[in-house]
C-alpha cells in the first residue's frame, strides 16, 4: 500500500508538473516576448493616450494568445510523436485546440443558447448583486476599465471600442483559461481538476490584479472573490461538457461592456442606483424568463456540475487513493493554479 501512495503522489506531481513546464510556461514566455515589443512599437505608430490605442493593444494580445497556443501544441506534438508513433492515431492538440472555436450550421443556436443563459443567469445577476451591495466601489471599478475609452464622450464610439476591447479581452481570458488549462489540461490529468485549476487561477488572477478591491472593504473583497470563483469554475465546468468557447466569450463579452457603459454614464455625473436600475431590472427580468423557459437545461447543468464537483472530494477508487492522496492531490491543484496564477501576471499587467 505505501509503494501505491507513493505512486500515486509521485503521478500526480509528474503530470502536472508536465503540464506546467512543457506547455503553459513557453506559451506564457512567448506571449510575454511579443507583449514587450508591443509595447515598445505600438506606441511609435499610434499615440498611447487614445482609444485606438487601447483597442489595438488587446486585439494584438488576443491574437498573440491564439496563435502562441496553437504554435506550442504543435511543437509539443512533433516532439511526442517522434518518441512515440502511436501518438499519431489521436486527434493532434493545436487540431483540437482551434476545433474549440468551431461554429457550425448545426451547433451554432446551442451556441448562441449556452452564451445568453450564461449572461443572464450566471454574469448579470453576480454583477447587479456586487455593484447593488457596495454602490461606494464604483469609481475604484472604474479603474479596471481602459481609461482612454472613457474619455470618449461619442457614445456610440464608446460602444464600438468598448464592444471592440472586451471581446479581445474574453477572448484572451478564456483561451488561456478554458481553452488552455481547463480542456488542455483534463488531457493530461483528470477533468475536474483541471476545472478546479483552472478555477482557482482564474480568481486568484482577476482578484489580486484589481488592487482596488483591497482600497473598497473586506466585505467588497470577499464578495469580489466569491464572485470571481463561481464565474471561473461554472464557465470551466461548461468548456469541459461542451467544448464551446464562444458562449463563454460571448457572455463575458456583453456583461463587460453593460459594466463599462454604466461607469462611463457615471463619470458623466450619471446617478449610480438609477443606471443600475434602469439597465439591470429589464435584464434580470429576462434572466427570470430564460430560468423558466431552459429550467429543464439549467436543472440538468447544475446536477451534473454537482456531481463533477463532489467526484472531486471523493477518493478515486480505480488509483486506489487514500485519504492522504486526495488531500495532496487537492492540495497540489491548488499549489498549481498559485504557480499559474504568477505566469499569467506576465501578460496580465
Amino acid at each position: 500500500m505505501g509503494r501505491i501512495i507513493s505512486y500515486n503522489r509521485r503521478n500526480i506531481a509528474s503530470k502536472r508538473f508536465k503540464f506546467l513546464f512543457y506547455e503553459v510556461v513557453p506559451i506564457f514566455l512567448i506571449i510575454f516576448m511579443f507583449l514587450i515589443l508591443e509595447w515598445f512599437l505600438l506606441p511609435l505608430i499610434v499615440n498611447q493616450t487614445s482609444a485606438l490605442f487601447g483597442m489595438l493593444f488587446y486585439l494584438i494580445r488576443a491574437l498573440v494568445i491564439f496563435l502562441a497556443i496553437i504554435l506550442v501544441l504543435f511543437i509539443s506534438n512533433r516532439f511526442k510523436t517522434k518518441n512515440s508513433p502511436q501518438v499519431e492515431k489521436e486527434l493532434a492538440p493545436h487540431l483540437g485546440y482551434i476545433k474549440l472555436y468551431s461554429m457550425t450550421k448545426k451547433n451554432y443556436k446551442y451556441q448562441l443558447l449556452y452564451g445568453f443563459l450564461l449572461l443572464f443567469l450566471i454574469l448579470i445577476p453576480l454583477e447587479f448583486l456586487i455593484s447593488i451591495t457596495l454602490p461606494d466601489s464604483i469609481p475604484y471599478i472604474a479603474v479596471s476599465v481602459e481609461n482612454a475609452i472613457l474619455l470618449v464622450d461619442n457614445v456610440v464610439l464608446f460602444l464600438l471600442f468598448s464592444v471592440v476591447i472586451q471581446f479581445s479581452i474574453s477572448f484572451s481570458e478564456e483561451s488561456i483559461f478554458r481553452g488552455l488549462i481547463t480542456k488542455r489540461g483534463s488531457e493530461y490529468f483528470n477533468k475536474i481538476s483541471a476545472v478546479m485549476i483552472a478555477t482557482f487561477s482564474f480568481t486568484f488572477i482577476d482578484f489580486f490584479i484589481n488592487p482596488f478591491i483591497f482600497t473598497v472593504s473586506y466585505y467588497f473583497g470577499v464578495l469580489w472573490f466569491i464572485k470571481s470563483f463561481i464565474v471561473g469554475l461554472v464557465l470551466s465546468l461548461t468548456i469541459i461538457r461542451r467544448k464551446w468557447l464562444f458562449p463563454m466569450i460571448i457572455a463575458k463579452t456583453f456583461d463587460s461592456v453593460i459594466s463599462s457603459l454604466i461607469i462611463w454614464d457615471f463619470l458623466r455625473a450619471g446617478n449610480f442606483i438609477q443606471l443600475l436600475i434602469s439597465i439591470y431590472i429589464p435584464l434580470l427580468i429576462i434572466s427570470l424568463i430564460l430560468l423558466i423557459l431552459q429550467r429543464s437545461r439549467v436543472k440538468e447543468s447544475l446536477k451534473l456540475g454537482k456531481k463533477m464537483i463532489e467526484s472531486y472530494y471523493r477518493n478515486d477508487i480505480k488509483l486506489e487513493e487514500s485519504l492522504g492522496d486526495k488531500l495532496f492531490r487537492i492540495f497540489f491543484d491548488i499549489f498549481l493554479a498559485f504557480l499559474l496564477f504568477l505566469f499569467g501576471i506576465l501578460f496580465s499587467v
